[in-house]
Order: C-alpha cells, then sequence, then structure tokens
C-alpha cells in the first residue's frame, strides 16, 4: 500500500470518528486573531492588578502635595495628580477593583438569571405567564436608577455595588435561557429522560443548563464590558468606589476636573478602560462566532 493511500485511510478514520461541538468550536475560535490577542492582552491585565505591588514602589493612597500633579516621566509613567499620588499605581489598582465588580457582579446575574430563565422556559402555562410579566415589570424600571436607589438605602460600600449591578443584569440572561429552554425541553433527549422518570429538576439541571451553556458564555462576554462601563459611571456621579481606594470610573472623574491642566490624569485611565472593553467586545464576537456554526459560515 503507498504512503498516500495510507494517508488517505487516517484521514477517512478521522472523519468518521469526528470531533465534539468544543473541539470545532476551539478551532474556529483559534482562526479569530483579534479574539486571541484579546484574551493575551485581558489575562496580562488581569495579572498586571493582581501582583500590582511587585510593579510599582508606590501605594495607591499615599499622597505628596509638595510634588503635586506632574507629566508623566520615567519615575512616574503615568504621572500624578494633584495629590502627588502616581497615577501608574492608582490605574494597576483601580483594575482590581473594575474586573473584580464586572466578573461578580456578572456571577451573580448568571445564578439569578439562569435559575429563573430555566425554570420559566421549561415549566412554561402560568408559571411561564407570571414570572415573565414580573420581568416586564422590572424592565420598566430604569435600571439605573435602581441601582442608585439599592446604594442610597444600602450603603455605598463595595460589595453591595456587586450585588446591586448583579441584581440588574440578570434579566436579559433570564430571557435568554428561557428562549433557549423552550426550544430544547421538546428534543428527544428531554422526552428520553422524561420517560426514564427523571425529575423536572435534575432534567433541567443536568440536561438544560449544559446544553445552553454557548450562548450564556458569549452573553457573559459582552456583559462585564457593559458592568465595568455602569461602575465606570457610578464612580463618576460618586456613587460607586469610595476614596481612597480607585476604579478606572473614580480616576476618570478625578482627571475631568483637571484635564485642562494636566491632561495625563484623564488620558491614561480612559485609555485602559477603552482597550480593555475592547478586549472584552472582540472576545465576545469571537465566542459567538465560533460557538454558532452557522454564524461563522458567513
Amino acid at each position: 500500500m503507498t504512503k498516500t493511500a495510507t494517508t488517505a485511510i487516517d484521514e477517512l478514520k478521522q472523519a468518521e470518528q469526528g470531533t465534539s461541538l468544543w473541539t470545532e468550536s476551539f478551532y474556529r475560535f483559534k482562526k479569530n486573531k483579534m479574539a486571541v490577542l484579546s484574551i493575551f492582552y485581558l489575562l496580562i491585565q488581569a495579572l498586571m492588578a493582581i501582583f500590582a505591588p511587585m510593579l510599582t514602589s508606590y501605594s495607591y493612597e499615599a499622597t505628596d502635595l509638595m510634588l503635586g500633579a506632574v507629566a508623566p516621566s520615567s519615575e512616574h509613567w503615568f504621572g500624578t495628580d494633584e495629590l502627588g499620588r502616581d497615577i501608574f499605581t492608582r490605574t494597576l489598582y483601580g483594575a482590581r477593583i473594575s474586573l473584580a465588580i464586572g466578573l461578580l457582579a456578572v456571577v451573580v446575574s448568571l445564578v439569578i438569571g439562569i435559575i429563573y430563565g430555566a425554570v420559566s422556559g421549561y415549566f412554561g402555562g402560568k408559571v411561564d405567564y407570571y414570572m415573565q410579566r414580573f420581568l416586564e415589570i422590572l424592565y420598566a424600571i430604569p435600571f439605573m436608577i435602581l441601582v442608585i436607589i439599592l446604594l442610597t438605602m444600602f450603603g455605598h460600600n463595595i460589595f453591595m455595588l456587586f450585588i446591586a449591578l448583579g441584581a440588574i443584569q440578570w434579566l436579559t440572561m433570564a430571557r435568554i435561557v428561557r428562549g433557549q429552554v423552550i426550544s430544547l425541553k421538546e428534543m428527544e433527549f428531554v422526552e428520553a429522560a422524561r420517560c426514564m422518570g427523571v425529575g423536572r429538576l435534575m432534567i433541567i439541571m443536568r440536561h438544560m443548563i449544559p446544553n445552553i451553556l454557548g450562548p450564556v458564555i458569549v452573553y457573559t462576554t459582552l456583559a462585564i464590558p457593559a458592568l465595568i462601563l455602569e461602575e465606570a459611571f457610578l464612580s463618576f456621579l460618586g456613587l460607586g468606589v469610595q476614596e481612597p481606594m480607585s476604579s478606572w470610573g473614580t480616576l476618570i472623574s478625578d482627571g475631568v476636573e483637571i484635564m485642562e491642566e494636566h491632561p495625563w490624569a484623564l488620558v491614561f485611565p480612559s485609555l485602559t478602560l477603552m482597550l480593555t472593553l475592547l478586549a472584552l467586545n472582540f472576545l465576545g464576537d469571537g465566542l459567538r462566532d465560533a460557538l454558532d456554526p452557522k454564524v461563522s459560515q458567513h
């Protein structure tokens, strides 16, 4: 048998064995260079935030009124603000807050949204009707006003900010999950589980939720930048992170006040926030294309 024939047989065997959906999605994702670069950028950003004390010799809260605001230099890469605080250091520590708020708030929205949407979609009937009417009532309330009310009532602490943002973001997640569950609940594998006597809760947990992870993952990567922007907006209004802690929102808010005399105080935190949001959006687009073969073919 020739080498060419052997190679053809090997390829035929591999084709017969096939590949899983997740393996194919991974190969499609690797072809998206911007999405792959975005992962590396976000990893570097996260590592810099985690190991911030090793990357700078300055404290994020230490002030030097004698120094004041100075332009970027070899000693202060991003310059300093009017209180003499190193902006590069405060940007690194600000990444901890902004990224943590994005990740933890989206976890809150995932837990609430997946459970709520799965139950609503699977049970249907009156249960679905009343659960969806409740969602519509919440949608009618301006979400940012509701977050401001929650923060005003329960205090401006960082943990309340996580809960408040996550408790609003779950509404869209619930609707996405509901739609996916409705399309899956009449499929053969679900019917087989019912015939075997599997309970409703077990069907939701073991059969429904694992099969809707694709859209959930995509939405999660697109929700994180929205949450980071919402935190930045709240901090800009003075309702987010409180001094001496800093987030990208508080740094931008401080920079706006002195942008005419000291533009670097606004430029560097804004640029960092912009690049992170772009990376998250590129990652979300890449995952959407990878997990949806129909999209990747166009």
